[in-house]
């Protein structure tokens, strides 16, 4: 199994790296525009290449610590972080998929309030109320990680929610909606390099509570600047909400 690890490992890294390039190419590039379209699709496929070996990964561990009948209270700060990487993967997933699907549907994003994208609106929802209480319940080592992230979650249900059933106003609100996805999923391509990449790069020399910083800081820059730059195409465009 340790082979089919490494293999799905250096799948993982390749993709990741190869999609954290690719991410800032249309974040910088004109909307819309060519270079924003292909660098684009080779974001998406590195996410769901990158998710994929991922889930595989997490659901081989969770399976090879059942056979041997470790749980949560045997290693905690083992099974915290999986379960952290498998909440971070599925939230990831659905909101790939959904900036994809807003991008499908923009001519009547209520097209998109169907069972499948109801039920992975509620998904990400529960995958939110599932880790705060893992975190409450087994007070593990990085519960601070667990609690601060855990807001990603909510929104990304709540705002598929909200957006399938109409209730974004805006004109160009399908154009919002891929945009603040797509930053959120930037910002899970950056946690992740953050935590991991950076982590084999340099040595931070980080401990304690200031171990969570690259847990936290990418979402606390990217949320707002996602939020700051809607509001700008919002104006750009006179579309701002009553």
């Amino acid at each position: 199994m340790e082979i089919l690890l490494g293999g799905l490992r250096w799948v993982h890294i390749v993709a990741g790296f190869t999609g954290l390039a690719a991410f800032w190419v249309p974040i910088l590039t004109r909307k819309g525009g060519r270079q924003h379209r292909f660098f684009g699709k080779i974001f998406k496929y590195c996410a769901y290449l990158l998710l994929g070996a991922a889930g595989l990964s997490i659901s081989l561990r969770f399976s090879d610590a059942a056979m041997q009948g470790i749980g949560p209270r045997d290693e905690p700060s083992n099974f915290a972080f999986l379960i952290f990487l498998a909440y971070l993967t599925v939230v990831t997933f659905i909101g790939i998929r959904h900036g994809v699907q807003v991008l499908m549907n923009k001519a009547d994003l209520t097209g998109m309030n169907r069972r499948w994208d109801n039920f992975l609106a509620w998904t990400a929802i529960a995958a939110s109320l599932f880790l705060i209480v893992y975190a409450l319940y087994y007070n593990p080592p990085i519960k601070i990680v667990l609690f601060a992230l855990s807001p990603i979650g909510f929104g990304t249900g709540f705002g598929i929610r909200k957006v399938i059933q109409g209730r974004r106003p805006e004109r160009k609100a399908w154009f919002y909606e891929h945009m603040g996805t797509m930053i959120g999923m930037g910002i899970a391509f950056h946690t992740a390099f953050a935590v991991f990449g950076s982590a084999r790069l340099f040595d931070l020399g980080l401990s304690g509570w200031t171990a969570v910083i690259p847990w936290i800081t990418p979402a606390l820059i990217g949320m707002p600047a996602g939020a700051i730059w809607t509001r700008y195409y919002q104006r750009k465009f006179n579309d701002m909400p009553a």
